[in-house]
């Protein structure tokens, strides 16, 4: 025999081996390599399991914050829809939506990132950013004007 048709013999075997091993876990019948679990049949009541429970929810804690220790109410601002317009268009100005949604992701300890972020911050503070919001207020009111014009009768 050839060494080749050796290395054939013996992967074959191999081979077999590995599908004889593996047979169970193929077999059409779970009952045999996989059982089914069984189901739990539980010695205890119904009654007795809603009596602890009961129990336990008398002395559990309370949901949420206790009385005795408030927490501040969150602050929520309500900026007008051309106050959120500007803000983001002097965002992207700024180079910081570049900055955080780049492959590298934000880093504030770039100097990259810190100069973007005091772009920002110079715009926010800058006449351009009330500027930016007179001009998203005229366009939002030049256009309900003109939806009004054109209103479907």
């Amino acid at each position: 025999m050839t060494r080749s048709c050796t290395r054939l013999l013996a992967t074959a075997a191999v081979s077999s081996l590995l599908g004889l091993a593996a047979a169970p876990s193929l077999a059409g019948n779970y009952a045999e390599g996989d059982p089914r679990p069984v189901p739990f049949a539980s010695s205890t009541t119904r009654a007795a399991v809603s009596a602890d429970a009961r129990q336990w929810f008398a002395g559990a804690p309370t949901q949420g914050y206790a009385e005795g220790s408030p927490q501040p109410e969150p602050r929520v601002s309500a900026n007008s829809r051309a106050a959120v317009a500007a803000d983001t268009q002097l965002w992207i100005r700024s180079g910081l939506a570049a900055r955080q949604h780049g492959e590298a992701g934000a880093d504030p300890s770039s100097p990259a990132y810190r100069q973007a972020a005091a772009e920002y911050a110079r715009l926010r503070t800058s006449p351009a950013y009330g500027a930016l919001i007179d001009q998203f207020n005229s366009r939002s009111s030049s256009a309900r004007a003109e939806e009004d014009g054109h209103s479907l009768r």
